[in-house]
């Protein structure tokens, strides 16, 4: 909401928060997003673990996940390799999740 402006906000009918999703709904998420690479449950509770909360830094967004880890990683790969869980992992090791914005 900070980052809003302050008469933008006055007006808002409704004010919607969005949180940063749960282990079980990051494991949902890439079970279902990437199902055609036939994952394992470890090789998924791996991307889950290292896309939650360490190292001080706080759990991957939905859009941390969707618009920067996926493509990301194809872009390893693109155009002449398929793409692989460890291909996914690499990325999740060296990018960070976006930061929290706090409230004023």
């Amino acid at each position: 909401m900070s980052v809003l402006d302050p008469a933008l906000q006055r007006r808002a009918a409704i004010i919607e928060e969005f949180k940063r999703p749960s282990a079980e709904e990051r494991r949902q998420l890439f079970a279902m997003d990437l199902a055609a690479l036939r994952l394992t449950d470890p090789q998924i509770a791996q991307l889950v673990g290292t896309t939650g909360e360490r190292d001080g830094l706080p759990p991957w967004t939905y859009s941390d996940i969707r618009t920067r880890l996926y493509p990301a990683a194809l872009a390893l790969v693109f155009p002449d390799r398929p793409l692989q869980f460890e291909h996914l992992l690499g990325v999740v090791s060296t990018m960070k999740p976006s930061p929290v914005m706090e409230n004023q």
